[in-house]
């Protein structure tokens, strides 16, 4: 069967659970696009299919802000596609979601960034500080790769996954930011806060000296707000799955097509 991408028949030539990702990956992408957090055609972010050795992201030459449901590749993680489309997939994307989600069994989401504050913080010698809540909701779950140029090749992916090891946070330095999780709603919220972190540090350093947390606030804290970041594969907690409810209800007034 030969499907275009804008063939809207999609959605019942696939499964049920497929095009639920799809739904949901396609809304993170113009979310990220809504906030600024895009980078013309570069970056990327990708969602495992339940039950297939494959997996979901953006088709290289759409814009975040026009990727819908039904545009997604298909791809193994090889980066094969297993649908057509006129689209392929970015040259470096592979070596990063095809690597991560392969060699991770307990996420099925991976985002990647090139934001102006995260590229800031990615350069920076002492990198992310503890200073914000957002710091304290990541946690000592971060972690960060050093940059050996543009990622292309997939002799890369090895020293990619060592530097992510068991964590859900990457900083890529000189480069930007990455998160996985094991939804794509954690998933969006942890590049929310990575994020947010990342501004809040920028802004803080160019005001004037920061003031940092108490040892005594962070020992209290970061124990509770990183519990967020602790819950099975697929399982969603109740705060994020108000907060992504919340989401879909304003991507479905201000922009609906994304599930078309």
């Amino acid at each position: 069967m030969s499907l275009s991408i804008n063939d809207l028949s999609l959605k019942a030539a696939v499964s049920a659970s497929e095009w639920q990702t799809r739904v949901d990956l396609a809304a993170f992408y113009r979310i990220v696009a809504r906030n600024g957090w895009d980078d013309l055609l570069l970056a990327h972010i990708s969602a495992r299919l339940p039950d297939e050795d494959a997996y979901l992201i953006n088709p290289f030459g759409l814009l975040f802000e026009e990727i819908t449901a039904s545009s997604l590749l298909k791809v193994d993680y090889e980066g094969k596609k297993l649908l057509p489309s006129e689209y392929d997939i970015s040259p470096e994307a592979n070596v990063i979601h095809g690597t991560i989600l392969l060699g991770r069994s307990d996420i099925n989401c991976v985002a990647h960034v090139h934001t102006i504050a995260g590229t800031a913080v990615s350069s920076q010698q002492n990198g992310l500080l503890n200073i914000t809540q957002q710091t304290m909701i990541i946690g000592d779950r971060l972690g960060y790769h050093d940059y050996q140029g543009i990622i292309f090749d997939p002799t890369e992916g090895p020293s990619l996954q060592a530097s992510l090891g068991d964590n859900l946070f990457l900083i890529l330095r000189n480069h930007g930011l990455l998160t996985v999780g094991s939804s794509v709603v954690q998933t969006y919220f942890g590049l929310y806060n990575l994020q947010r972190a990342c501004e809040t540090q920028v802004a803080a350093q160019s005001s004037g000296e920061i003031i940092p947390v108490p040892e005594a606030a962070i020992e209290r804290s970061t124990p509770l707000l990183a519990m967020i970041n602790n819950n099975p594969p697929g399982a969603i907690p109740p705060l994020l799955d108000l907060l992504w409810k919340a989401e879909l209800r304003r991507m479905r007034r201000n922009d609906p097509d994304f599930e078309a």
